[in-house]
Formats: structure tokens, C-alpha cells, sequence
């Protein structure tokens, strides 16, 4: 049963990204957390708390104002107490010069009484940091900009 709730708590944070609504999703974290995105590029590096989540959230909509989800599959293992859930999606989007982007991400979270307390993205960073490459060559300079840290 609790498993079930989490799924759905899970399904409903990718809708609001959908909507591009994070802060929805934000307000699940804990006050202190680890956000990773593999990587170094403007998407990548380590944030530690909701407001420079909510940076990278914003970031990452302003770079791709039509990105979608769409969630393959959901694990979910543990207690209330410490959950872990690994969910595979694919994102897709069209690139602002035109065309057609998609890739894979591997998600893990962790989470202790309701509260996000660590989140791990994994995707084909070398193919992302290929599409934000072309879009810093097109003019687009949030494509080249340094990771959201802190």
C-alpha cells in the first residue's frame, strides 16, 4: 500500500513538470538535500537545497520551454523512513533550431518521511552537451552558462 502511494506521488510530481510547474516538486525536498545532474554542463552540478533546485528548474524550462517526460518505469523498495525509487523517462523536446530531441534518464531518489532528501539524474550527458553546444553556437548564452551550485 505504501508503495503505491509513493508511485503516485511520483506520477504526479512528472505532471507537474509537464506543466512546468516545479515548484510543486520542490516542495517535496527536504531543507537540505543532494539535486545531482550528471555532468558539467549548465544542467549539471550538485545542489544542496529547494532554492537552487528551483534555480536549476527554471533553467532547465527556460532552455527547453517545450521539454516532456514521459516515465517508462517506476521501482520503489523501503520504509517511510528511507525509500528509494528509480525511474527510468524519457525527455523529448524540440530543439529551438528546429528538429528533434530525445534521451533517456535514469532517476534515483531518496526518500525519508515524505521529504526528498537526495535526487540523482543520470542521462547521455554527452548527447545533451552536444544540443546545449548548438544552441550556445545559435546564440542561446544560458546554453554555456556554469552549473547551478550550492
Amino acid at each position: 500500500m505504501y508503495h503505491q502511494v509513493v508511485r503516485r506521488i511520483i506520477q504526479g510530481a512528472f505532471r507537474h513538470l509537464n506543466q512546468h510547474n516545479p515548484e510543486q516538486v520542490v516542495a517535496m525536498f527536504a531543507p537540505t538535500l543532494i539535486h545531482s545532474f550528471a555532468g558539467e554542463s549548465a544542467l549539471g552540478g550538485v545542489r544542496s537545497s529547494p532554492e537552487t533546485s528551483i534555480q536549476w528548474y527554471q533553467r532547465l524550462f527556460r532552455l527547453f520551454p517545450d521539454l516532456r517526460f514521459k516515465v517508462n518505469s517506476i521501482v520503489i523498495a523501503g520504509q517511510p523512513w528511507d525509500t528509494r525509487a528509480a525511474i527510468q523517462f524519457r525527455v523529448e523536446l524540440t530543439p529551438p533550431y528546429g528538429g528533434h530531441y530525445s534521451n533517456e534518464v535514469a532517476q534515483f531518489i531518496r526518500i525519508r518521511w515524505g521529504r526528498i532528501t537526495e535526487l540523482y539524474l543520470y542521462e547521455d550527458t554527452h548527447k545533451l552537451e552536444g544540443l546545449l553546444s548548438q544552441m550556445a553556437q545559435a546564440g542561446i548564452a544560458e546554453a554555456a552558462a556554469a552549473p547551478i551550485v550550492g
